[in-house]
């Protein structure tokens, strides 16, 4: 078994390498998306808008967070999981070669068990209720096959997608998690809602 968590971590230290190589000029993107994807800002932005345009709303808001937060702790402790920059200056999995060279920025210091990734988790709680929510509300009389319908539910989805692939890159790029943790926290964060 560890033989293959150390096949998967080292490819996860590959992807974060190859995207701080390539990707560089993208620092301060990546930066952002980890800051605003943080779940601080769901009681402290969406919480009071969503509470004051749709009440039912902002509470739903609030309880995925809360409910999300506490069991990506639950999850944490019990998969534990290793944090990519950490990981590559502790294993003897390059015994043999040379260890890769990862940049550690501010949030990368983060010290807790990795898995599942909490922003993935808690960006894809927040957001797919919000997608939902705004959908409810806005085709609540529509039919499901009109063009105004189909092109609302297109877009939302693909901006939730979007906000989801850019969280992953962001944490995988800054080496706080390792590429199959963000995965787990946008599968998990998803089932919150159903």
């Amino acid at each position: 078994m560890n033989a293959v968590m150390d096949t998967l971590h080292g490819f996860g230290v590959s992807s974060t390498q190859y995207l701080q190589t390539h990707y560089k000029d993208a620092q301060g993107w990546f930066l952002f998306v980890s800051f605003a994807a943080d779940l601080r800002n769901t009681f402290f932005i969406f919480f009071p808008i969503w509470f004051h345009l749709k009440e039912s709303v902002g509470i739903k808001l609030i309880w995925v967070a809360v409910i999300g937060d506490w069991l990506n702790l639950v999850f944490k402790w019990i998969l534990f999981g290793e944090r990519p920059y950490w990981w590559v200056h502790e294993t003897s999995y390059y015994i043999n070669s040379s260890t890769p060279h990862i940049e550690q920025y501010p949030m990368t210091c983060e010290t807790g068990p990795g898995s599942p990734s909490g922003h993935a988790m808690g960006a894809a709680g927040v957001y797919y209720t919000l997608v939902t929510s705004i959908l409810a509300i806005m085709l609540s009389k529509e039919k499901k096959s009109s063009p105004k319908s189909l092109y609302l539910r297109g877009s939302l989805w693909t901006l939730f997608w979007t906000v989801q692939v850019c969280v992953c890159l962001s944490r995988v790029f800054i080496a706080a998690h390792f590429p199959h943790q963000v995965f787990a926290g946008v599968i998990s964060g998803k089932q919150l809602n159903k």
